[in-house]
């Protein structure tokens, strides 16, 4: 049974990683050209995105933020743990 599965598996992959592509392609019409025609009239944007400009930047400075308490909380906690003897 377990043969069984792993044939149905891969077989499953092979059709979506090798046959679905190809049948999910454009049709062409019979003077080689395409059935649907998309034009780039979309404006260009000039700025950035709401994400790129405040949530990056917020994200990395609260990770920063984040990895240096870590660190400082580890090296307090090790420095009261371990004491020196002279």
């Amino acid at each position: 049974m377990h043969h069984l599965r792993l044939l149905v598996a891969s077989l499953l992959i092979f059709f979506v990683v090798g046959v679905a592509p190809a049948i999910a392609q454009e049709e062409m019409t019979g003077d080689n050209a395409p059935a649907v025609v998309i034009g780039d009239d979309s404006p260009s944007a000039e700025e950035d995105a709401w994400t790129f400009r405040f949530l990056v930047p917020s994200l990395l400075g609260g990770s920063g933020i984040a990895l240096l308490g870590v660190a400082l909380g580890y090296a307090v906690r090790i420095r009261g743990r371990y004491r020196v003897t002279p």
